[in-house]
């Protein structure tokens, strides 16, 4: 073989290993591509609306369990993720507030959950007998202190779930917070019938029962006063003999 011959040769050589490798790299690069694709596609909203439906709700799951471990910030990109696959899961919305909350981000979380309550009540105008929507419902107006809503919410799940412990006693913290001490030590007394063992409204029947003590001291002092204040009336002769005000005296009509 020539010198020429030999180089030329050589050359080819090396073209085609040139080649081969970018067409190597290629290929690597398509296949990280299509990782990369199959890795977006966990998060992209599904076609089908069932199945959208449900990994939406797999993320609520996920993100739920992120907020009881305190990772609010990777409890919120469930969430998000979970409504970007089913917009109209009342659940996420609500959840998402409450983690927008612990992360003290009011504007963002009392944002969520006016959208919640919404979903909620339209989850209830399709199925008036769906217990869960108005406990939710109610945890939704408990977040907005909107209380007097929420105990309507929470009365209404435990009418339709007579053995939810857990919606009788947010019943009565609802009720406390109204200062409607009798309704809330009946919702605890209750909670404590399905679960004896619970101390949270072991402890809030008691306060309530103080708060209803309270209240009857209270008008048991106002009608004491009362009375004084009648007594005195009486002595000073501002009260007739039937107990009545008597009628101020008129004046004479002013002459011109």
């Amino acid at each position: 073989m020539t010198k020429r011959l030999a180089i030329t040769v050589r050359a080819l050589l090396l073209c085609a290993a040139v080649l081969s490798l970018a067409a190597a790299i290629g290929c690597r690069k398509n296949r990280t591509a299509n990782s990369n694709s199959n890795i977006g596609s966990d998060t992209a909203q599904s076609a089908d609306p069932e199945q959208a439906k449900r990994q939406a709700q797999s993320l609520v799951d996920q993100g739920k369990e992120l907020y009881k471990n305190d990772q609010d910030e990777q409890a919120v990109e469930a969430f998000k993720k979970a409504i970007s696959q089913d917009p109209n899961n009342a659940e996420a919305h609500l959840r998402l507030g409450m983690s927008y909350a612990a992360l003290g981000k009011k504007p963002e979380s009392d944002d969520e959950y006016k959208k919640a309550i919404e979903l909620f009540k339209k989850r209830i105008q399709a199925d008036s007998k769906d217990a869960d929507a108005f406990f939710y419902l109610g945890e939704a107006h408990t977040f907005l202190h909107q209380d007097e809503e929420a105990a309507r919410s929470y009365r209404q799940a435990t009418r339709l779930k007579p053995d939810d412990e857990e919606a009788f006693y947010q019943l009565g913290m609802a009720e406390t917070r109204l200062a409607h001490y009798p309704e809330a030590t009946s919702a605890f007394q209750k909670a404590l019938e399905l679960d004896p063992n619970d101390y949270r409204a072991s402890d809030a029947i008691e306060n309530a029962k103080e708060g209803t003590q309270r209240i009857k001291e209270g008008k048991k002092h106002a009608e004491e006063m009362l009375k004084k204040q009648q007594e005195n009336a009486n002595a000073n002769g501002n009260f007739n003999g039937s107990g009545t005000l008597k009628p101020p005296a008129q004046r004479s009509p002013r002459k011109p």
